[in-house]
């Protein structure tokens, strides 16, 4: 069983990494970015102040790559320099317009899901939700006790 899981993981998140599936995303939350520019905004959307690096570690991008991907959304409006308390770091927060932006997407990745799990029944959904965050929680250390 544990290799079904794994299977079923490797599939959702193969599905999830696909840029084609940013590119329609964007298109329609009609949200002018560049694909390699979505991550980066849900990550300091998510994690307002995250640094540069710590955006190329969570990204899996390297560290050049992601600050040139920081410097044009920054010149285009959506993201700004934190306060620095530390001038070697560099860390990054969303804008009033990339805040917009964010909501746009999460409401066109809502719909989306929406679409993709409408023959689930609302207990199935629930359970889905459940079992999901109960993994996450597991996986990046959270873990609470699930004895159900």
């Amino acid at each position: 069983m544990d290799n079904e899981i794994f299977e079923a993981l490797f599939e959702i998140v193969t599905f999830f990494n696909q840029p084609q599936q940013d590119r329609h995303l964007l298109q329609q939350a009609d949200v002018p970015l560049e694909s390699a520019a979505l991550p980066i905004v849900v990550r300091v959307g998510r994690q307002p102040g995250i640094s540069i690096g710590e955006l190329a570690d969570q990204i899996g991008r390297n560290h050049s790559s992601i600050s040139r991907q920081v410097d044009k959304l920054m010149t285009a409006g959506w993201l700004a320099e934190a306060e620095r308390r530390d001038q070697r770091v560099r860390q990054v927060t969303l804008t009033s317009q990339g805040q917009r932006g964010l909501i746009q997407i999460k409401l066109a990745r809502e719909a989306a899901l929406r679409e993709k799990l409408a023959s689930y029944s609302n207990t199935d959904r629930a359970e889905l939700a459940r079992v999901l965050q109960q993994l996450a929680d597991t996986l990046t250390g959270n873990k609470e006790d699930y004895h159900e």
